[in-house]
C-alpha cells in the first residue's frame, strides 16, 4: 500500500517549497491537485514550477468554495474514495497551498484516508503570513509578543482583535471595508497592511488600509502590536 504525503506548496513563489517537497514529489508518481470545480489548480501550477510534473499522472480533485457542511462533505468523501484507490498501488502526494497544517483541505480528507488503514505524512511548508512579513521587512512578534492567527469571519472576531499582541487575518480580501471599519474602531487601523497574491506574479503590498481598497480572496492582513513604521513600502 502507498503513503499519503501531504505536500505544503508555499503561498505561491515555486522557490519556497522545502527541499523535502520536491523530492517526495519527483518520487511520486501520482500527484493529487486540488481545485475549484472548472478552474485550473494553482497548487499544481506552483509546485510545477520548482518540480518536474510533466511525466506525472494528475489526480484532479473538486472542491467547492462554499461554508455548505453537506456539500464539503460530500467533496471530502469522492477526494478520500479516489485516494485510496490509488494508494492501492502508488505512493500519492497530495498539494496544499500554504502550510499543510493550517486550514487546509487536505486534512479531514487525510482522516478518511486514514480509516481507510493507510499512512499518511505532511510536509510542512511557508506559511502566508510569515511571506507576508518577510516582504514588509518587519518582524511578525519580537520578544515575549502573542500572536493570534484568525480566519475572517471565525466567532468573536472583533473581540478577539481587541486582546494584545499581533494579529493575523487570512481570506479576507471580500470583506476589507468591515475590517477596516473595525480595526478604526479598536484605533489600530494605524498598526495594520496586506498582502494580496503573495509569492505569485500580481503579488500586491498594500501599506495603508482604507474600506476602497479592492482585494482578492488570497488576501492576508497583518496588524502589527506597535504602529508600522518599519515596513517597507
Amino acid at each position: 500500500m502507498g503513503i499519503l504525503y501531504g505536500i505544503s506548496t508555499g503561498p505561491g513563489d515555486p522557490e519556497l517549497l522545502t527541499v523535502r517537497a520536491v523530492r517526495i514529489l519527483e518520487r511520486c508518481k501520482v500527484i493529487a491537485a486540488p481545485q475549484k470545480p472548472g478552474t485550473e489548480s494553482l497548487a499544481l501550477r506552483i509546485a510545477g514550477g520548482i518540480a518536474d510534473l510533466r511525466k506525472k499522472q494528475v489526480l484532479p480533485l473538486d472542491f467547492p468554495m462554499t461554508k455548505d457542511t453537506a456539500a464539503l462533505a460530500a467533496a471530502e468523501q469522492t477526494a478520500a474514495e479516489a485516494l485510496c484507490h490509488a494508494l492501492r498501488t502508488e505512493d500519492v502526494a497530495f498539494l496544499c497551498l500554504g502550510d499543510i497544517s493550517l486550514y487546509a483541505t487536505y486534512s479531514p480528507v487525510a482522516a478518511l484516508v486514514r480509516e481507510q488503514g493507510f499512512e499518511t505524512v505532511q510536509i510542512p511548508g511557508v506559511m502566508s503570513f510569515s511571506a507576508a512579513a518577510a516582504l514588509a521587512g518587519a518582524p511578525l512578534v519580537t520578544g515575549d509578543t502573542p500572536l493570534q492567527v484568525l480566519p475572517f469571519g471565525c466567532k468573536d472576531l472583533e473581540s478577539r482583535l481587541q486582546l494584545p499582541g499581533a494579529k493575523v487575518i487570512l481570506k479576507c480580501g471580500a470583506h476589507m471595508p468591515e475590517l477596516v471599519q473595525v480595526l478604526s474602531e479598536t484605533d489600530q487601523l494605524s498598526h495594520a497592511y496586506a498582502v494580496e497574491n503573495c509569492g505569485l506574479p500580481d503579488e500586491r503590498m498594500i501599506p495603508v488600509l482604507h474600506p476602497d481598497v479592492q482585494c482578492g480572496y488570497f488576501t492576508t492582513v497583518i496588524i502589527s502590536a506597535e504602529e508600522h513604521a518599519h515596513v517597507s513600502l
